[in-house]
């Protein structure tokens, strides 16, 4: 019988382990191309090389690795166990004495093996692959804007694509370090309508120093507004324009610019929370969001404990109700936990809720709950519902206790 059992497990693990890989590369690779596609203008812009493709896609996707790894185990579940049923074989294995108990023991080694992954993913390889990424634009923004201050700008002509705007300069030294009669506008796509006007301009610092400042001298600024018709004019002696940390900022935005703390290593985010709650100067929903960012990273990566559970329970179906109602469930399973997570960490960044509170509570409610139904399911035939109120115990035993007390009430009056 041991034996038996055995076979059974790797027959079963055979059939879910291929539904992974090949459900979580389905995954990856529509992630990885919605990410690109987004920055699809920067790419293109420095060359369509292996490198400038092969290691974007490595740091995109590791920060979701997570996600994409519990999802895709739900996927590769639910598959793998809805043809058992609609096969049969999940009928022949209750009928030999393989209920789901014993079913559910190969999934869960998985399961575990695949928690240590998406837990390196989440605690390490989020951090670093958000690193890696805001290095490699850096790097290859560095040397564009070289590129662009010495070859691609040209005295009298309009650079219409400058850090996504507009630059204009009459005249240009040999060693293109001064500029004459400098002009600078946002770009067609944006909404501001502000022109900076200078006689001159020099550029300080180098792309190999990591700082270059273009600075403009009594210099006047143009603002108007299309909704007041209101203009002003602003006149300064000294402008400087950080050329680097205004390109970083246009190719990552400004919150990646802003939030470095989310490319922090475990140690590193603990130490600048730390940090941040002793500073005044910084606000209490940066130093909450940073402080649920450390518990939250432990903690999500539980969650694929809850997909399993919910991947077992819908994949064991009656082969008659056919598969869409298992792939509806996953996908509701999807998103009751995104939902139940994700009000947890508003609360945690609203400080209605204690981080640590509100990254663990959602995870250990959920599993238990998880855990329950692959109970109710293990009880009752493979056409039941695990949430029908009449074989919920609690709920069962509520009504008989009910029964009890109206008959010795009706027994008395008698």
């Amino acid at each position: 019988m041991r034996g038996c059992n055995i076979k059974l497990y790797w027959y079963i693990l055979k059939e879910v382990i291929p539904q992974f890989f090949t459900t979580l590369t389905i995954l990856s690779t529509i992630l990885v191309v919605s990410q690109l596609v987004r920055l699809s203008r920067e790419l293109l812009g420095f060359g369509l090389s292996l490198e400038n493709i092969l290691l974007p896609f490595l740091y995109i996707i590791l920060p979701f690795m997570s996600f994409n790894i519990p999802i895709a185990f739900l996927g590769a579940i639910i598959i793998s166990f809805g043809r058992f049923s609609s096969d049969g074989e999940y009928a022949a294995m209750l009928a030999t004495g393989f209920p789901l108990k014993k079913s559910a023991v190969p999934v869960f080694i998985i399961c575990t093996f695949l928690y240590v992954a998406a837990a390196a993913c989440s605690v390490y390889g989020e951090p670093w692959g958000r690193k890696q990424l805001e290095r490699f634009f850096y790097e290859k923004t560095q040397t564009e804007v070289d590129n662009l201050i010495k070859f691609r700008l040209q005295a009298g002509v309009f650079a219409e694509d400058f850090l996504r705007f507009v630059l204009y300069v009459e005249e240009i030294s040999e060693d293109r370090s001064t500029f004459t009669n400098v002009m600078i506008a946002p770009g067609g796509s944006s909404d501001a309508n502000w022109k900076i006007f200078a006689p001159k301009g020099t550029i300080t610092g180098s792309v190999a120093e990591g700082k270059m400042s273009l600075n403009l001298k009594d210099g006047v600024l143009h603002s108007s507004s299309i909704e007041s018709k209101e203009h002003s004019i602003l006149k300064f002696d000294n402008m400087t324009l950080d050329i680097l940390r205004l390109f970083r900022e246009q190719i990552l935005g400004g919150a990646d610019a802003q939030y470095d703390y989310r490319s922090y290593s475990p140690n590193q985010l603990s130490d600048y929370v730390d940090k941040i709650s002793k500073d005044p100067n910084v606000s209490r929903e940066h130093y909450l969001k940073a402080r649920f960012l450390w518990h939250y990273r432990f903690a999500t990566p539980f969650v694929i404990f809850v997909f399993t559970c919910f991947g077992l329970v819908l994949g064991v179906t009656d082969p008659r109700s056919g598969k869409s109602r298992a792939y509806l469930g996953g996908v509701g399973g999807i998103i009751f936990g995104y939902v139940v997570v994700m009000t947890f960490k508003w609360f945690a960044e609203k400080g209605t809720i204690p981080a640590p509170i509100a990254a663990w509570l959602p995870i250990f409610l959920m599993t238990s709950f998880g855990f329950w139904l692959v109970y109710q399911k293990n009880r009752l035939p493979p056409s039941e519902s695990p949430l029908d109120p009449t074989h919920i115990p609690l709920i069962v035993a509520m009504k008989k206790r009910w029964k009890l007390i109206r008959s010795r009430s009706i027994f008395n009056r008698s």
